[in-house]
C-alpha cells in the first residue's frame, strides 16, 4: 500500500515542489492549499504524515493543529510544521508538532522526517 504524505500550505510552489520530490510508486502526495479543508481531507483518507504551514490564510496551522490534535482519528498523526517566521519553532513546539522545518527547507530534512514517522515507527 503506498504511503500518503499530506502537505498544507498556501503557497503553491511549495505544494509542487513536495509533489515532484516526493511522489513515487510508493508514495501519494495529497497537498491542501486551504487550512479550512484539511479536516475533511484528512477525514477522507488514512494519511501517514502531515507537513503543516504555520502562517496560512484563512487559518493558521497552530490552530489547525490543536483542532487535530482534539480529535482521536488524528490525535497520533505526525505533524511537521513549515514556517519561514522566527517563532516558528516556538509556535509549533508550543501547539503540539512532532517536528520542525524551518523555509527555506532542505529535501534531505523533509525525507529524514518521512523516514522516522513514516517507515521506522
Amino acid at each position: 500500500m503506498k504511503k500518503k504524505i499530506v502537505i498544507c500550505d498556501d503557497d503553491k510552489e511549495i505544494l509542487n515542489a513536495f509533489s515532484m520530490a516526493l511522489e513515487d510508486q510508493y508514495t501519494i502526495v495529497i497537498t491542501v492549499a486551504d487550512s479550512l479543508v484539511l479536516a475533511e481531507v484528512l477525514d477522507s483518507i488514512d494519511a501517514d504524515i502531515l507537513f503543516l504551514d504555520i502562517h496560512m490564510s484563512p487559518r493558521n496551522g497552530d490552530l489547525v493543529l490543536r483542532n487535530l490534535r482534539s480529535s482521536s482519528k488524528h490525535d497520533k498523526l505526525p505533524v511537521i510544521m513549515i514556517s519561514g517566521h522566527t517563532d516558528g519553532r516556538r509556535i509549533s513546539e508550543d501547539c503540539g508538532a512532532d517536528g520542525f522545518l524551518a523555509k527555506p527547507f532542505d529535501l534531505t530534512d523533509v525525507e529524514n522526517y518521512i523516514r522516522r514517522f513514516v517507515y521506522e515507527s
